[in-house]
């Protein structure tokens, strides 16, 4: 097999590949033997009937096809192993010449990478201080989701909480029909309609009333918008809602808190915490970009092409959870086809390009992964579940999870590596991303059901 190669633009190699005769010829006999398994030949069992015989009925050319189908992957294999090539994407192939065998391949490689003087670049790593009013909206924000409601002798106010009987129509069809349910009487609500809260002020338990509303111009059912609603209401109770003593008895209800004094230091210390983590971020990002910028590379249009089918599959895995498609998608966004896939395309060679731009400072600070590492990581995503052994072990046995994992380390350790060289850290050590904060600083304020 003689083998030549030519490097063209944009990170490709062009691989010509001409196969000696006799190997040809034994593919050929490899493809007659798959057909004739194949054929009726009459007074032949399968398989056996002559290859001149079967050669006559499928004809030499689709023998000859057969064979080449077969071949083309195998010699182009040994030709990138012989060549020491390392495609990052499927190459594209073409029939020069069918006898003796030509074949030209395309073959995707990784781009080489000129990065720029990264080394000199200098950022100061600031994080705000954390004052004293973050620190009690968190805490408003603890008393709410600890609040309770308490039934009132008076008329209703917002942020009250009601139950009710409701009915709604537009031209005689109801549109709600709700009985004793529960609904936060909150101002500005557009639930079930806007201005629906606000005609609930003033009444009492046992009130009610009877009041129209104008449908708004985005209502969900377009043949009703514009019209007027005709609600009818009926109030069966009124809760307030009442926070706990700010106390040290409230600072032990939510954690092992001795007091409040130790509560606000922990807000205090959690918000400081992200706040670091949000400033080490945005460095990151920016120190990243500017390195990207500063390289240069070539990407295979292969490479980018496929990224962007890997981009689109994913959205639309993404969309079709919520119950979208992504021609629905592109309809509510506002885009053309032609933009949405340049806008795939763009994201997909920006993605490409900060893959190997970091992988190139990788290099150069030889920056590696022990398999310790990868292991270390493989058992912390698969968590301590049931599961979690034979979930590691599949994924260790997988060489192409530990291949994903490994670069994914790689690349973590490499923007720790940059981000310290950055802000001038004194042992040039990669330090490890900050860990994620607790769920104290930040409570989930209950959201009461609504009409």
């Amino acid at each position: 097999m003689k083998v030549s190669t030519q490097e063209i633009e944009k990170s490709q190699v062009v691989l010509e590949i001409e196969v000696d005769p006799p190997r040809l010829e034994r593919a050929m006999d490899q493809a007659y033997r798959r057909m004739a398994g194949r054929l009726k030949v009459p007074g032949f069992r399968p398989g056996k009937a002559p290859r001149p015989l079967v050669e006559r009925m499928i004809g030499r050319e689709s023998l000859l096809e057969d064979a080449i189908e077969h071949l083309v992957p195998e010699v182009y294999r040994e030709a990138v192993d012989q060549e020491d090539l390392y495609p990052i994407e499927e190459a594209s192939f073409e029939v020069v010449e069918a006898e003796p065998l030509k074949i030209k391949a395309t073959v995707p490689v990784r781009p080489a990478v000129t990065l720029g003087d990264y080394r000199s670049l200098r950022r100061e790593l600031t994080t705000p201080e954390i004052t004293d009013e973050q620190v009690d909206n968190v805490i408003t924000q603890l008393r709410e989701s600890h609040a309770t409601w308490v039934p009132v002798e008076r008329t209703v106010q917002l942020e009250d909480r009601v139950a009710m009987d409701v009915h709604g129509t537009v031209d005689d069809k109801p549109i709600l029909d709700r009985q004793d349910v529960e609904y936060v009487v909150r101002g500005e609500s557009d639930r079930p309609m806007p201005g629906f809260a606000e005609q609930l002020v003033g009444m009492s338990a046992g009130d009610e009333k009877h009041f129209t509303l104008p449908v708004p111009a985005d209502f969900e059912d377009q043949e009703l918008a514009g019209k007027q609603a005709i609600f009818d209401v009926k109030v069966h109770w009124v809760k307030e809602k009442q926070l706990p003593e700010l106390d040290d008895a409230f600072a032990s209800s939510v954690g092992t808190f001795a007091n409040l004094d130790e509560l606000k230091q922990e807000v205090r210390n959690e918000l400081q915490g992200r706040a670091e983590a949000q400033a080490r971020q945005a460095l990151q990002e920016s120190l990243i970009e500017e390195i990207v910028a500063g390289a240069s590379l070539e990407l295979p249009p292969q490479a980018v092409e496929k990224q962007a089918a890997r981009l689109r599959q994913q959205l639309a895995s993404s969309l079709d959870r919520q119950g979208i498609t992504l021609e629905q998608y592109r309809q509510l966004t506002g885009k053309s086809a032609a933009e949405f896939e340049e806008e795939l395309e763009a994201d997909a060679r920006r993605e490409l390009t900060r893959l190997f731009v970091l992988d190139e400072v990788a290099k150069a600070e030889q920056i590696g992964v022990d398999p310790v590492e990868v292991e270390t990581e493989i058992r912390r995503a698969a968590g301590d579940g049931p599961d979690a052994r034979r979930l590691v072990r599949e994924a260790l046995a997988r060489r192409e999870t530990r291949a994903r994992v490994e670069a994914a380390v790689r690349e973590r350790k490499t923007i720790a590596h940059l981000v310290d060289m950055a802000t001038g850290a004194a042992d040039g050590q990669a330090a490890q991303p900050p860990a994620e904060a607790s769920q104290t600083a930040a409570p989930a304020a209950e959201e009461p059901s609504h009409a």
